[in-house]
């Protein structure tokens, strides 16, 4: 079971109390490392305890929810603001918070609004690893970690033909013949594959540079691949696209 770390900001002890007694009852994976009664002392305490999520309310005196957050020079932790007032609602969506609860709390919405927490630390967690699974190390192959429903598979960048991006997941192609599906989108591994010589040559398409057999200009302009399959080119990529097909080939 996924445990995270959380403290609790609220300038009313009972309403601290009532939320931390609630999430005993039905959030477990949830532990208080903190709590704060104002958004001066909530600074120290999430610098001291560096929490996986805070509980914010907004209206308090001394400074409000807002001021607190946009005091800090970053924001690593999730959000869920806990208040008695609904006229918020939009500005919490600045924060990108991810639930805001009005008190008094429904457990079944506290219930929920922690599940999301816990799918976006999860997420943040697979991200991480598939970070440090990318070594730069010239005399290590690399690899790439990829969940699959019951196992991780493990993947050499080399084998790996192009990606497919279909809305929140990821097609991977590798040279055997498989293919691979990921709950991930095509963005993120943009960002960690862009430094291997892979290419994104479409908004739904990235490629390895080094299984391009060959790039036309026909129709549109594509690339074939050393699986055949013919990958459309954006317009807006193609001078990029051939720039670092060059490059690959110089090195």
């Amino acid at each position: 079971m996924t445990q995270i770390t959380a403290i609790i900001v609220d300038d009313e002890a009972n309403n601290r109390e009532n939320l931390r007694l609630a999430l005993a009852s039905y959030c477990k994976e949830v532990q208080i490392v903190g709590e704060a009664d104002s958004a001066i002392t909530a600074l120290d305490v999430i610098k001291e305890q560096q929490p996986d999520l805070v509980f914010l309310d907004i209206a308090m005196p001394l400074g409000d929810g807002f001021q607190l957050l946009e005091s800090l020079d970053k924001i690593d932790f999730d959000i869920i603001f806990v208040t008695a007032y609904n006229q918020y609602a939009i500005r919490a969506i600045k924060f990108c918070a991810i639930d805001y609860l009005l008190k008094p709390i429904d457990a079944l919405e506290l219930k929920q609004a922690v599940n999301r927490v816990l799918a976006n630390q999860e997420k943040k967690q697979q991200q991480q690893k598939l970070e440090l699974l990318l070594s730069s190390r010239l005399d290590t192959p690399q690899k790439i970690a990829l969940p699959q429903s019951d196992h991780v598979e493990f993947v050499d960048l080399k084998q790996i033909i192009r990606c497919q991006g279909e809305k929140n997941y990821t097609w991977f192609y590798l040279q055997d013949g498989r293919k691979l599906l990921v709950s991930q989108t095509l963005k993120e591994y943009v960002e960690l594959l862009e430094d291997a010589h892979f290419f994104r040559v479409h908004q739904s398409h990235l490629v390895n540079l080094q299984q391009v057999k060959k790039y036309s200009r026909r129709d549109g302009g594509y690339v074939v691949m050393t699986d055949k399959q013919q990958i459309p080119v954006a317009r807006n990529r193609k001078d990029a696209l051939q720039v670092a097909l060059q490059e690959l080939v110089r090195k």
